[in-house]
């Protein structure tokens, strides 16, 4: 089916300018989105133009579920093109990507195309020609952009990497995806949280960053802070005129500095005062790239905090062995993701490139210290799919009351004959070994596991991410609980409060939430 055309015809031409950048559809919760791009020369769609739009493609396809349509300029900016450019050899030609850099490509701009020239040694020029580089960059640009482009390389022997060097770098970067790097991390001390969550695993070094890094603990001291004011787009939605603050700094740990900023919210407006030039500061936040290729910390929590000089060689947990010896995790299936018209994969890098368990503790009370675990239940993530699960009842030291049994359903009885979250945790900790751990409002579940793991003298100081978070950045509902994302997703939660059940239903809203 040429989508495309068919959609064009029953607009009568209107929009033929349109392209598709990718459609999923989710079998798991009815869901359809489309990404669409447009020229930049065009004007911005009007709400009632999208309308329109939704409403075709709605009647094209015989949708029986609901339908997510988003409509992104395509602007054929030299960083942003060249940082997809940067991308496609990435992802397709790891050996020589690092061979390819602003300083050896040509860009020029004009009415009919854009026009990029490679110029490269007569290694990498004939390399290109074996291997039809520039046939499938242009594909793989014409998939992403509005626009054509024009390609070609020329030989320049100013750089001279010959085939035993560019073999060398390919064997390099083979054991570096084969071999699983530690994060070297240090320790701080006197931590006061001034908003946000907790921020429990220790801070990495920022001249270490590689990349785009989701949940990502750093530390330093704050330069050239200043701020400004902005207009949240939630007020801006609802026709408020009310502005709110943003600070932006440096951050510099000593190994390097760092551009930070934090949009604040009506809590955290209040407590940023704290933050001074000069402070050190510990901060959790996403390292992300923005769309003029300028990487970016945007920090969510933040705690004033004293350096130390202890350092440590970071580990996700210290359990060595593979031997699961009480609990042991299962195969789970769940339906697969469709992709209708573009083969690409439909979830993001993020998701694509690290493992994630998903899970959720019960307990005794709300205090890690004073209260217990009594059931874990997770699932983990690989390539975007759910692939096991881990599932126990614990029996605490302390009897579960009445108020506890009747929120999650779990008795002294059930727990009589099971084993205790000290003989459980080192299970839990194989499972989630060298994983990013997701939970829903997961400062809670996360200090618990944390707190049995410190009784037999465990480490867990796994990365992690709060689903909540990303709920609330990418949804408007009247409130955040479990339960009322879960059904604005389309998620089915049945047995609320029952570990597995909340930790699969956070699963899924959080691969949902990925492709928002």
């Amino acid at each position: 089916m040429d989508f495309l055309n068919i959609l064009s015809k029953k607009l009568n031409g209107k929009y033929d300018y349109l392209k598709i950048l990718k459609v999923v559809y989710n079998t798991t919760f009815s869901m359809c989105h489309i990404n669409f791009i447009y020229p930049e020369s065009k004007p911005t769609f009007k709400d009632s133009e999208k309308e329109e739009i939704k409403q075709a493609v709605y009647e094209i396809l015989n949708l029986k579920g609901k339908l997510e349509c988003k409509f992104n300029k395509s602007y054929l900016d030299e960083n942003i093109v060249l940082t997809k450019v940067k991308e496609f050899f990435k992802t397709n030609f790891d050996s020589i990507s690092s061979c390819i850099n602003e300083n050896n490509i040509g860009y020029k701009k004009n009415n009919i195309a854009v026009e990029l020239t490679f110029y490269i040694n007569e290694t990498l020029f004939k390399y290109f020609k074996d291997n039809d580089v520039c046939e499938k960059l242009k594909d793989f640009l014409l998939n992403n952009f509005c626009g054509d482009f024009l390609l070609k390389s020329e030989i320049d022997n100013s750089e001279n990497f010959d085939e035993e060097s560019l073999n060398l770098r390919a064997m390099a970067i083979q054991s570096n995806i084969e071999t699983k790097a530690k994060t070297p991390r240090y320790n701080v001390a006197n931590i006061r949280q001034v908003f946000g969550s907790d921020i429990m695993p220790m801070p990495e070094y920022i001249n270490n960053l590689k990349g785009e890094k989701i949940s990502l603990i750093l530390a330093g001291n704050v330069e050239a802070l200043e701020q400004k004011e902005f207009l949240p787009r939630r007020n801006k939605i609802k026709g408020i005129d009310e502005k709110r603050k943003m600070y932006k700094f440096k951050l510099n740990d000593g190994t390097a500095t760092v551009n930070c900023i934090h949009f604040c919210t009506k809590s955290s407006e209040k407590h940023f005062s704290l933050v001074e030039e000069g402070a050190y500061i510990l901060c959790l936040g996403d390292y992300v790239k923005r769309d003029n290729g300028e990487m970016q910390y945007n920090i969510k929590s933040l705690a004033l905090c004293s350096k130390t000089d202890e350092v440590v060689e970071y580990k996700e947990n210290t359990i060595e062995s593979d031997n699961y010896k009480y609990v042991f995790p299962t195969p789970y299936t769940r339906i697969i993701q469709d992709n209708l018209f573009a083969t690409k994969k439909a979830y993001p890098d993020y998701i694509m490139n690290n493992t994630f368990v998903v899970f959720d503790v019960e307990t005794t009370g709300l205090v890690p210290d004073k209260n217990e675990i009594t059931e874990i239940g997770a699932v983990k993530i690989v390539n975007g799919e759910i692939i096991e699960r881990f599932q126990t009842l614990c029996k605490p030291h302390q009897l579960i009351s009445a108020e506890i049994t009747k929120l999650t359903g779990i008795t002294n009885e059930m727990v009589e004959n099971e084993h205790s979250p000290e003989d459980i945790i080192e299970d839990f900790l194989r499972f989630a070994k060298d994983s990013i751990m997701v939970g829903y409002n997961v400062n809670f579940d996360y200090q618990f596991i944390q707190f049995a793991a410190k009784k037999k003298d465990k480490t867990f100081n796994n990365e992690f991410r709060d689903c909540m978070g990303d709920a609330k950045a990418k949804l408007f509902l009247p409130n955040y609980r479990l339960g009322t994302v879960v059904d604005h997703l389309g998620v089915t939660l049945n047995n609320a409060h029952r570990a597995l059940y909340d930790a699969t239903a956070t699963a899924e809203a959080f691969l949902r939430l990925s492709l928002m």
